[in-house]
């Protein structure tokens, strides 16, 4: 990506840089600042991070060039937006969202940069803490009506802004209701984009719409993840139809018909945080401290590992004559906090450990 970057600071959509596309739009150039700090959340190696932030800093002044209509912070171009959805969300909006977004990370990385050289980063993490700030107070005004709910009312718009904390607060119990009513309206079916499904279950589990999200993950209808493997996938695909048996291979004129593909792919995060149940901790990057708190569902048994830095993390349940059986590995030299269903909640250090609830 840094390679790849073009002179005034816009990243690519691929990289390394591919004719076939462009330069500087949102999501897919945002990249350049979520991948650095995604990276460290997950390693804890402040590298990627430093030597990252002169071409990080170089986009967020790219950033603040794209003004116009009348608006300061229009964020990146809209060319991509919410990529391949059921349910068009207006490019600007995404744009907007995605401004906020790494305004926000780029202070949170100023803030991890400003622990060992605070002269330098120490402006830079309160700088961009206000650009978020001023961002989130214009697109309130321009995009919330006087209930403070969105003027454009898509699955994607309402995910959006309740992951990146647009909405205001008096408004977010509402947003939650509507955005689960536009699930339950299309049938317990998504309409999102690679964008919004990047998200879509982890935000419906952080507010609190654990059965929303395994209602998506076992529905059967086209948009769908069993709906791809019911038409033969063994991989995730670009497209939830890239092939069905009545029809054959999809005949958009774009082609796009890559059989293994991230985008869709994205919910494995969700699999992983939230149905096993590990999940890293912003203050403990590297995993030297992380949570554990399993979500239970309409499955009979779910078992996974994350290979962190400290080594293997091993969570794992199991329903059995109307209890449930946990089983964890914590690696050396690390802990965590367990909170199982019920509200058992315990410290727990390396090993391995058991419980029934």
């Amino acid at each position: 990506l840094r390679q790849s970057q073009r002179e005034d600071g816009a990243y690519p959509e691929i990289a390394p840089f591919c004719n076939f596309w462009g330069f500087g739009n949102s999501g897919w150039a945002d990249a350049g600042v979520i991948v650095p700090w995604t990276v460290y959340l997950m390693t804890d190696d402040q590298s990627v991070l430093s030597e990252s932030y002169a071409s990080m800093s170089l986009y967020m002044d790219w950033l603040s060039t794209q003004s116009g209509g009348g608006f300061k912070y229009n964020g990146a171009g809209t060319a991509t937006g919410d990529w391949l959805s059921y349910e068009t969300t207006d490019g600007r909006y995404v744009s907007v969202c995605y401004y906020a977004y790494v305004a926000q990370l780029m202070s949170k990385i100023s803030g991890v940069l400003s622990e060992a050289q605070a002269d330098r980063f120490y402006l830079d993490s309160l700088k961009y803490s206000t650009l978020y700030e001023n961002i989130k107070e214009e697109f309130q005004h321009r995009y919330l009506n006087s209930d403070g709910l969105p003027n454009i009312s898509t699955q994607a718009s309402y995910l959006m802004a309740l992951k990146f904390g647009l909405f205001p607060e008096t408004a977010i119990g509402k947003a939650r209701e509507v955005l689960r009513k536009k699930i339950t309206d299309n049938g317990y079916k998504l309409s999102t984009g690679f964008l919004g499904t990047s998200i879509l279950n982890q935000t419906l589990s952080a507010e609190g719409m654990d059965d929303l999200a395994y209602d998506l993950l076992l529905q059967r209808e086209n948009p769908s993840w069993l709906y791809s493997v019911d038409q033969g996938a063994t991989t995730i695909w670009e497209r939830w139809d890239s092939y069905t048996k009545e029809g054959g291979f999809n005949k958009h004129p774009w082609i796009m018909n890559s059989f293994n593909h991230y985008s869709l792919g994205s919910v494995l995060s969700w699999l992983y945080q939230y149905v096993l149940g590990i999940r890293r901790e912003e203050e403990h990057p590297g995993f030297t401290h992380f949570r554990l708190e399993p979500v239970i569902g309409d499955l009979t048994w779910a078992k996974g590992s994350v290979n962190s830095p400290c080594g293997v993390i091993e969570s794992g349940w199991k329903k059995e004559n109307g209890r449930i059986l946990y089983q964890c590995e914590i690696p050396v030299n690390t802990r965590a906090t367990l909170v199982l269903p019920g509200g058992k909640s315990e410290e727990l250090g390396s090993g391995r450990h058991e419980f029934t609830v």
